[in-house]
């Protein structure tokens, strides 16, 4: 499996973004906590087609890392060194992806969407399954390098996948269905309609190109 880089100055030159861009071929349904249980989500989540992305921001004059971007879903977050682990012996940085819907993040467990011990999971968790980025990269854009040529993939400007509507309602009612009293199912509801529209239909994401990072910051 390859990774794409997108290299771009930033701050006036003084900064250098590394942006690391991972494709993976399918995005699997996402789960719900409600207090203590666990229950699957049916299709809600399901596409055809994913693409996430971490971001290492090195500086100019010292070469050290300053900061690491991780994207989460339609957003993401800024880590300072500290906050960033390294794997054992070496310099490269650890980042961990989520059951199923592949969000990033510094370190293993479940972080919620939601509130009060109700929300949508995403689980991490240490594995000896790891994905070495820097055994087999390519870089594909860096506008200051002109040896480098921009692959004809990275300016499709479609969905990477098809479009399929699940039907939002549907699909929150089916679930609701098991979820005992009007103040879980309130409290499940909110959280639901918190998750991007894209996660009630499968249809498969934008390219690089087309994320609002690929010119300008991070979010």
């Amino acid at each position: 499996m390859e990774v794409y880089l997108h290299i771009k100055p930033v701050f006036g030159g003084t900064l250098t973004d590394i942006a690391v861009w991972i494709f993976y071929p399918f995005n699997g349904p996402s789960r719900a906590k409600l207090k203590l249980a666990t229950i699957p989500l049916g299709r809600i989540g399901e596409h055809i087609g994913d693409w996430e992305h971490f971001t290492l921001r090195i500086s100019n004059f010292s070469g050290k890392l300053l900061r690491m971007y991780l994207s989460q879903h339609s957003k993401g977050s800024w880590i300072d060194p500290p906050e960033i682990e390294f794997q054992s012996g070496g310099n490269k940085p650890v980042a961990y992806a989520s059951l199923n819907g592949h969000a990033m993040y510094s370190k293993p467990g479940l972080v919620l969407q939601g509130r009060d011990d109700v929300g949508i999971r995403n689980d991490t968790g240490k594995s000896e399954k790891v994905f070495d980025t820097a055994v087999r990269f390519r870089v594909v854009c860096a506008e200051y390098l002109k040896e480098v040529e921009e692959p004809a993939w990275l300016n499709y400007m479609r969905h990477w996948g098809p479009k399929i509507d699940y039907g939002r309602e549907d699909e929150i009612k089916g679930v609701e269905k098991i979820v005992v009293g009007e103040s879980l199912k309130s409290v499940f509801r909110s959280a639901v309609n918190g998750l991007p529209n894209e996660v009630f239909g499968e249809e498969g994401p934008t390219g690089p190109k087309l994320k609002r990072n690929w010119l300008g910051d991070e979010d």
